[in-house]
């Protein structure tokens, strides 16, 4: 069992030292002034402990009230940033769509820049065959022709070919006589033979451009492949500004 007791004090005139109560004036009586002049007494005579903190709350309060000037302009611009975020956001979709409609343009445009197309091949075609001339078959790509024809003269065939040379939708360097025979046929009327001259021609057809093919449309009367085509420029002509 613990005993209270203290021996450094006996027989000896030594005095226990008690720690002296502290005269808290905060918590006293006194009035405001008094407590005002205690406070600033203990702040002048400890800066090393309150200059620290007090410096960063002045700084804070200083920084607060600095900021609240740019604060004010960022609210007072709040809505026109939504509508700048709203107005960007359009146009971003708009400029999505666009690429999507010149990729689809790039496509198409092969359709309008090919080799005169088969409607504008017949029509000069059915212009180009001479009175006395048969035409036996033909065929037509994309870029390239080949026609088979007879006639009893050679003159009529002649002729055709310097039409086909001349025809606006044609390659006049590429066209070449591929073959020419004459072939007999008998003739019952006149109980004789008839001499009949069959002619193969081959040729490139020209890469027409939009102006051009425009005016052939126009004179080979082709009104939906006109409108298809001002259709194309209209909107390209659009899309590409």
């Amino acid at each position: 069992m613990s005993v209270n007791y203290n021996f450094a004090f006996k027989n000896s005139k030594l005095k226990e030292w008690q720690r002296p109560l502290s005269s808290n004036l905060l918590s006293s009586e006194a009035n405001l002034k008094s407590k005002i002049i205690y406070l600033y007494n203990i702040l002048t005579n400890n800066p090393e402990i309150f200059a620290p903190p007090a410096l960063i709350i002045v700084s804070a309060l200083l920084i607060q009230a600095i900021s609240l000037y740019p604060i004010n302009i960022i609210n007072s611009l709040e809505s026109n940033h939504r509508e700048y975020i709203r107005v960007s956001q359009k146009l971003s979709a708009t400029k999505k769509r666009i690429n999507t409609m010149k990729k689809y343009m790039d496509n198409v445009q092969g359709f309008f820049s090919q080799a005169t197309p088969s409607y504008l091949f017949a029509f000069y075609l059915q212009n180009s065959v001479p009175q006395g001339v048969q035409l036996n078959n033909y065929f037509v790509s994309d870029t390239s022709f080949d026609i088979t024809a007879s006639a009893y003269e050679i003159e009529a065939l002649n002729q055709l070919l310097t039409l086909l040379i001349e025809s606006p939708v044609i390659n006049k360097k590429s066209v070449i006589v591929e073959n020419i025979t004459r072939k007999e046929s008998a003739n019952t009327s006149n109980n004789g033979a008839d001499s009949n001259v069959i002619l193969q021609i081959k040729g490139n057809m020209l890469r027409l451009s939009l102006e051009r093919r425009e005016v052939l449309y126009k004179e080979a009367y082709a009104q939906g492949l006109l409108r298809k085509l001002s259709r194309f420029k209209n909107l390209n002509l659009l899309i590409r500004s």
